[in-house]
């Protein structure tokens, strides 16, 4: 199957309709307005992924004039023919020699499942509970060019030896979404320009071939310098083989029936080194000085935290040169997106992992209203606010958990439990402010969320402190506690009446 030539993107048209798949040809060069339709969250975003990654090989507009025009009006035939044909034999699943994101005559001792290429369906303890047997029996040629970029690209490695991904385990990704799926490629795709900025190294390496074609030698060491935008994208850090494909079945992904699917994949052990941080443009990173030095990686979801909590990494540049403070870079689309759109929506996805295993999957919308290209600094003291009620109320309950000096604590985790439920009841709350709010008169706004917040947070404090009320020796402790808590949030709310949060005299 030949991604360039036939159809395999799964879509639905909008408003609604039903579902069918198109060729690379019909979607950017045709007027029609399309989602893209697959059951799993993180196979739509890899799909996206996919279909941005070869749109910025196969035409990158030279400007941001050229981009802008791609975005609202479609291809010529002659422009998508010309731009393909250099590639038309590097993507195909099933090249005799060169087939896509594969090595060939790959040696392991059995086959592997192809459930193994959907991040999160095994290898996770709690995988059989959320997961209906054979979810992944079978593939289509689509979905398993959609898996096999999904994994090569955003999930953790296999383990057991096996290298992860260019960005590192499990790595954050955000990209902008437009109002349909061309319009989502074309918002997504750097300009020429852009594109020299980033990866200074782009015209001196253009010429470079993707990894199934020049395969990286065993025991390599690599500068991030040498990688080429092409390479980069379609880096492909394990060696991989998908087996023959059977004959006609439904693919268990898309649900479309194929005359073939795949059924397995031989996998085998691969080392190399790469030297420093390739600047993957559709990943936000963060920075810190240690000892001196400067270290820089890609964002990752490493806590239970929802994903705005992670929002000012994703759309506010900060620099740091000292200790103290965390450096962050947001994805080269979405800074680019600054002077392309006045709002925002944003798309984020990725996995938190535990090594190999993958814990939960997190693929979210969030929406930034109109002036937030010019007011990132509001996004981050928002942001900051809203951490600083979950940590006013995780600081109160760790006192009434573990006791102060000669005060008894509960001996409960009261905290971490009032955590998660900050998370789940705040985040209406966080998520309607960005995409309401006035940027040019942000005060107010960050107010009312403030009163939200507040009101949350007392809620959660009194519900998480009532089961111990008749205990007489946590009287002093609730009290305590009580107390921490509106000092950190008399701090973070100014009281415009003179009276604190608890009802006395300022």
């Amino acid at each position: 199957m030949n991604l360039l030539t036939e159809a395999w993107i799964p879509v639905r048209p909008l408003p609604a309709g039903a579902a069918c798949k198109l060729t690379l040809r019909q979607l950017l060069c045709e007027d029609g307005r399309w989602e893209l339709c697959l059951p799993r969250d993180d196979m739509e975003l890899a799909a996206l992924q996919l279909l941005i990654c070869m749109t910025q090989v196969f035409f990158p507009p030279q400007s941001t004039a050229a981009l802008k025009q791609r975005i609202v009006a479609p291809l010529s035939l002659d422009e998508f023919e010309s731009g393909c044909a250099p590639y038309r034999e590097w993507f195909r699943l099933d090249h005799p020699d060169f087939p896509f994101m594969q090595v060939r005559n790959v040696s392991a001792k059995d086959p592997t499942p192809m459930d193994k290429l959907l991040a999160g369906l095994t290898g996770a303890t709690n995988s059989c509970f959320v997961n209906e047997p054979g979810l992944g029996a079978c593939l289509c040629g689509g979905c398993a060019a959609i898996a096999l970029f999904n994994q090569s690209s955003n999930a953790p490695s296999f383990g057991g030896g096996f290298k992860g991904s260019l960005r590192g385990g499990a790595p954050v990704t955000t990209l902008v979404q437009g109002e349909h799926l061309r319009q989502t490629v074309w918002l997504n795709v750097l300009s020429e320009e852009r594109l020299t900025q980033i990866i200074p190294w782009h015209h001196a390496t253009r010429s470079q071939q993707p990894t199934w074609v020049a395969p990286i030698k065993a025991g390599e060491t690599i500068p991030s310098q040498a990688i080429g935008v092409l390479r980069g994208l379609f880096w492909q850090p394990g060696h991989l083989e998908l087996m023959p494909p059977q004959g006609e079945q439904a693919c268990i992904c898309c649900g479309f029936v194929e005359k073939q699917v795949y059924a397995g994949f031989n996998k085998a052990k691969f080392n190399y080194t790469i030297d420093g941080l390739w600047p993957h443009p559709h990943g936000p990173r963060i920075s810190s000085v240690k000892k001196g030095e400067r270290e820089e990686k890609f964002v990752s979801f490493t806590t239970a935290a929802p994903a705005w909590t992670h929002l000012s990494r994703f759309v506010v540049q900060r620099q740091t040169t000292n200790s103290k403070e965390e450096g962050q870079e947001p994805a080269a689309v979405v800074r680019q997106a600054q002077g392309l759109l006045n709002k925002l929506r944003l798309a984020v996805g990725g996995y938190r992992n535990n090594q190999a295993s993958i814990l939960e999957r997190r693929h979210e919308l969030i929406f930034l209203n109109d002036g937030w290209s010019g007011h990132t600094e509001v996004v981050h003291a928002l942001v900051g606010q809203a951490v600083g009620y979950r940590d006013a109320l995780n600081k109160a309950l760790f006192v009434f958990s573990t006791g102060f000096k000669e005060i008894k604590g509960a001996g409960v985790k009261v905290h971490e439990l009032a955590k998660e439920q900050f998370y789940r009841r705040s985040e209406d709350t966080v998520l309607d402010t960005l995409a309401r709010i006035d940027f040019e008169q942000a005060a107010l706004a960050l107010l009312a969320m403030g009163d939200g917040l507040h009101g949350i947070v007392v809620g959660l404090f009194n519900e998480s402190v009532a089961p111990y009320r008749n205990d007489p020796e946590l009287i002093r402790t609730t009290a305590v506690a009580r107390k921490t808590l509106y000092k950190h949030l008399n701090a973070l709310k100014p009281q415009r009446d003179g009276r604190r949060d608890d009802g006395t005299n300022a």
